[in-house]
């Protein structure tokens, strides 16, 4: 952990905070994930080795707890790790807000689906369970197809292999696309007008699905005008 030698508090919190994926593992942490392979899953080109290290420079510095449960090591935030919610809250909405460019090898069709299963909302979801079978045309081989199942008692699963219930609805479309639109960048009817998103199946299910899934608590962010250039 790299010191400032400086008294103030910006810094003596940057000593903790500003180490290379820390944030993010915190940000996995403030979603409830307590699992080293849950934590793992929200920050895939984090290598397991790094992600150990962090975990113990948390622990060490007092913003993680570990405990074990049933033999196995849970991870939970202390009151000064959960303090850090309105901050992360903060820095996402000015990421939103400056930082726009999203760089072609960021998105992620398996992190922007756990990130859509994260902000399900029951109550917006059919009361009789839905599949939509999504298809990225772009995606690597083994990520183009995912399957949403979504009912108001189960919430959203998401599956990367066929649950094997019947199909509600088709999505077509590429990574970015549906990146765009879960970002707020794009909305849902222009996506389909544009047709870099395209849904066929059960009619009204095609209909109902933009209100059954939600976009990113970001999205309705006020974007600069003039956002910041983002250099290699």
């Amino acid at each position: 952990m790299k010191r400032y030698g400086q008294h103030c508090p910006v810094a003596r919190a940057a000593e903790i905070l500003a180490e290379r994926w820390t944030l993010l593992v915190i940000r996995e942490l403030l979603w409830g994930e307590d699992r080293f392979n849950a934590i793992a899953r929200g920050v895939p080109r984090m290598s397991p080795s790094l992600l150990a290290t962090r975990l113990r420079e948390l622990s060490r510095a007092g913003l993680v707890r570990r405990d074990v449960v049933d033999g196995e090591p849970r991870y939970l935030l202390t009151p000064a790790g959960r303090e850090l919610a309105p901050l992360m809250e903060q820095m996402a909405a000015w990421g939103a807000r400056w930082m726009q460019e999203i760089r072609p090898d960021e998105f992620d069709p398996a992190l922007l689906m756990l990130q859509i299963q994260r902000e399900a909302e029951p109550a917006r979801m059919p009361e009789r369970a839905a599949t939509v079978q999504v298809h990225f045309g772009d995606a690597p081989s083994g990520q183009r197809r995912w399957w949403l199942v979504l009912s108001r008692s189960g919430g959203l699963d998401v599956c990367d292999h066929d649950p094997g219930f019947p199909v509600s609805v088709w999505m077509d479309t590429e990574v970015p696309s549906l990146t765009r639109v879960w970002m707020g960048d794009v909305t849902w009817s222009a996506a389909l007008r544009d047709e870099t998103l395209r849904l066929t199946g059960d009619r009204d299910a095609c209909r109902a699905l933009p209100g059954w899934l939600h976009v990113s608590p970001f999205a309705a962010v006020e974007r600069a005008a003039s956002p910041l250039p983002r250099h290699p």
